[in-house]
Protein backbone atom coordinates (compact mmCIF):
# COMPACT_ATOMS: atom_id res chain seq x y z
CA UNK A 1 0.00 0.00 0.00
CA UNK A 2 1.41 3.43 -0.81
CA UNK A 3 2.49 5.66 2.01
CA UNK A 4 -0.24 8.00 3.15
CA UNK A 5 0.72 11.26 4.72
CA UNK A 6 -1.41 12.87 7.36
CA UNK A 7 -3.15 15.98 6.06
CA UNK A 8 -4.23 18.78 8.33
CA UNK A 9 -7.67 20.15 7.65
CA UNK A 10 -6.21 23.58 8.43
CA UNK A 11 -9.29 24.78 10.28
CA UNK A 12 -8.50 24.31 13.95
CA UNK A 13 -8.12 27.57 15.79
CA UNK A 14 -9.24 26.59 19.29
CA UNK A 15 -6.99 26.22 22.31
CA UNK A 16 -3.70 24.56 21.43
CA UNK A 17 -0.95 23.21 23.66
CA UNK A 18 2.61 23.88 22.61
CA UNK A 19 4.19 20.93 20.85
CA UNK A 20 6.28 18.75 23.12
CA UNK A 21 8.73 15.99 22.44
CA UNK A 22 8.47 12.75 24.34
CA UNK A 23 9.66 9.18 24.62
CA UNK A 24 7.20 6.30 24.23
CA UNK A 25 6.78 6.12 28.02
CA UNK A 26 6.14 9.87 28.18
CA UNK A 27 3.63 9.57 25.32
CA UNK A 28 1.79 6.87 27.27
CA UNK A 29 1.76 9.09 30.37
CA UNK A 30 0.44 12.01 28.29
CA UNK A 31 -2.39 9.80 26.99
CA UNK A 32 -3.30 9.15 30.63
CA UNK A 33 -3.35 12.91 31.30
CA UNK A 34 -5.67 13.50 28.33
CA UNK A 35 -8.00 10.73 29.53
CA UNK A 36 -8.05 12.18 33.07
CA UNK A 37 -9.07 15.55 31.62
CA UNK A 38 -11.81 13.90 29.54
CA UNK A 39 -13.13 11.97 32.54
CA UNK A 40 -13.34 15.18 34.59
CA UNK A 41 -15.33 17.03 31.92
CA UNK A 42 -19.10 17.33 32.11
CA UNK A 43 -21.43 16.91 29.15
CA UNK A 44 -20.90 14.90 25.96
CA UNK A 45 -18.00 12.45 25.83
CA UNK A 46 -14.86 13.50 23.98
CA UNK A 47 -13.39 12.41 20.70
CA UNK A 48 -9.62 11.94 20.42
CA UNK A 49 -8.61 12.41 16.81
CA UNK A 50 -5.11 11.05 16.21
CA UNK A 51 -3.16 12.51 13.31
CA UNK A 52 0.35 11.92 12.02
CA UNK A 53 2.37 9.87 9.55
CA UNK A 54 2.73 6.10 9.68
CA UNK A 55 4.72 5.03 12.72
CA UNK A 56 4.36 8.34 14.57
CA UNK A 57 2.68 6.78 17.63
CA UNK A 58 -1.07 7.02 17.00
CA UNK A 59 -1.72 3.40 17.97
CA UNK A 60 0.65 3.65 20.94
CA UNK A 61 -1.30 6.67 22.19
CA UNK A 62 -4.61 4.87 21.58
CA UNK A 63 -3.54 1.73 23.49
CA UNK A 64 -2.39 3.89 26.43
CA UNK A 65 -5.68 5.82 26.37
CA UNK A 66 -7.67 2.56 26.37
CA UNK A 67 -5.65 1.36 29.34
CA UNK A 68 -6.22 4.68 31.16
CA UNK A 69 -9.95 4.36 30.43
CA UNK A 70 -9.93 1.04 32.26
CA UNK A 71 -10.73 -1.14 29.27
CA UNK A 72 -10.92 -4.59 30.85
CA UNK A 73 -9.84 -6.76 27.95
CA UNK A 74 -6.58 -6.70 26.07
CA UNK A 75 -6.57 -3.84 23.59
CA UNK A 76 -6.63 -5.33 20.11
CA UNK A 77 -4.00 -3.02 18.64
CA UNK A 78 -4.67 -0.74 15.75
CA UNK A 79 -7.95 -1.52 14.00
CA UNK A 80 -6.40 -0.85 10.58
CA UNK A 81 -7.82 -4.05 9.08
CA UNK A 82 -10.98 -4.37 11.19
CA UNK A 83 -11.64 -0.60 10.79
CA UNK A 84 -12.99 -0.35 14.38
CA UNK A 85 -12.94 -2.07 17.75
CA UNK A 86 -15.53 -1.43 20.44
CA UNK A 87 -14.81 -1.67 24.17
CA UNK A 88 -16.37 -0.75 27.50
CA UNK A 89 -14.42 1.51 29.84
CA UNK A 90 -13.98 0.61 33.49
CA UNK A 91 -17.04 2.82 34.13
CA UNK A 92 -19.16 1.05 31.50
CA UNK A 93 -18.85 3.80 28.88
CA UNK A 94 -18.78 2.71 25.24
CA UNK A 95 -15.34 3.34 23.72
CA UNK A 96 -14.73 3.13 19.97
CA UNK A 97 -11.21 2.89 18.49
CA UNK A 98 -11.41 3.43 14.73
CA UNK A 99 -8.80 3.64 11.97
CA UNK A 100 -9.69 5.15 8.60
CA UNK A 101 -6.39 4.35 6.87
CA UNK A 102 -7.81 1.71 4.49
CA UNK A 103 -11.00 3.57 3.62
CA UNK A 104 -11.12 5.17 0.19
CA UNK A 105 -13.22 8.27 0.82
CA UNK A 106 -16.08 9.95 2.63
CA UNK A 107 -18.70 7.62 1.07
CA UNK A 108 -16.84 4.51 2.21
CA UNK A 109 -16.45 6.00 5.70
CA UNK A 110 -20.19 6.59 5.81
CA UNK A 111 -20.89 3.03 4.59
CA UNK A 112 -18.98 1.56 7.56
CA UNK A 113 -21.47 2.99 10.04
CA UNK A 114 -18.65 4.68 11.98
CA UNK A 115 -20.20 8.12 11.62
CA UNK A 116 -23.01 7.06 13.94
CA UNK A 117 -20.41 6.30 16.62
CA UNK A 118 -18.47 9.47 15.87
CA UNK A 119 -21.57 11.59 16.57
CA UNK A 120 -22.76 9.59 19.62
CA UNK A 121 -22.43 12.01 22.58
CA UNK A 122 -22.39 9.10 25.04
CA UNK A 123 -19.37 7.34 23.47
CA UNK A 124 -15.68 8.10 23.78
CA UNK A 125 -14.11 7.84 20.33
CA UNK A 126 -10.44 7.43 19.38
CA UNK A 127 -10.09 7.86 15.62
CA UNK A 128 -6.86 7.42 13.66
CA UNK A 129 -6.58 8.95 10.17
CA UNK A 130 -9.76 11.06 10.28
CA UNK A 131 -7.70 13.76 8.57
CA UNK A 132 -8.05 11.70 5.36
CA UNK A 133 -11.74 12.70 5.44
CA UNK A 134 -11.70 16.52 5.51
CA UNK A 135 -15.48 16.96 5.15
CA UNK A 136 -16.12 14.79 8.19
CA UNK A 137 -13.27 16.45 10.14
CA UNK A 138 -14.69 19.93 9.42
CA UNK A 139 -18.19 18.81 10.41
CA UNK A 140 -16.86 17.33 13.65
CA UNK A 141 -14.96 20.49 14.47
CA UNK A 142 -18.09 22.58 14.00
CA UNK A 143 -20.34 20.14 15.85
CA UNK A 144 -19.85 21.52 19.35
CA UNK A 145 -18.81 18.07 20.59
CA UNK A 146 -15.62 18.05 22.67
CA UNK A 147 -12.69 17.04 20.47
CA UNK A 148 -9.00 16.63 21.22
CA UNK A 149 -7.03 16.82 17.95
CA UNK A 150 -3.76 15.05 18.79
CA UNK A 151 -1.06 15.48 16.18
CA UNK A 152 1.97 13.20 16.43
CA UNK A 153 5.19 13.43 14.48
CA UNK A 154 8.82 12.41 14.34
CA UNK A 155 11.75 14.15 16.01
CA UNK A 156 14.56 14.76 13.56
CA UNK A 157 17.78 13.01 14.64
CA UNK A 158 16.07 10.99 17.43
CA UNK A 159 14.07 7.98 16.27
CA UNK A 160 13.01 7.13 19.84
CA UNK A 161 11.16 10.42 20.43
CA UNK A 162 7.97 11.87 19.01
CA UNK A 163 6.36 15.29 18.90
CA UNK A 164 2.82 15.66 20.16
CA UNK A 165 0.53 18.68 20.01
CA UNK A 166 -3.08 18.79 21.20
CA UNK A 167 -5.74 21.23 20.03
CA UNK A 168 -9.19 21.33 21.63
CA UNK A 169 -12.48 22.23 20.03
CA UNK A 170 -16.08 22.03 21.19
Amino acid sequence: MPSRKSKSTGIRSSRSNAARTCSEDELRAYAGEVVAEIRAAKGPRARMILEGPLGAGKSTFARAALEALGVRREAEGSPTFAIAHEYLSGEGIRVIHADGYRLKGEAELEATGLLESLWDPEAIVLFEWLDLFPETARALEGSGLPVRWIKLGFVEDDAARRTVETTKSG
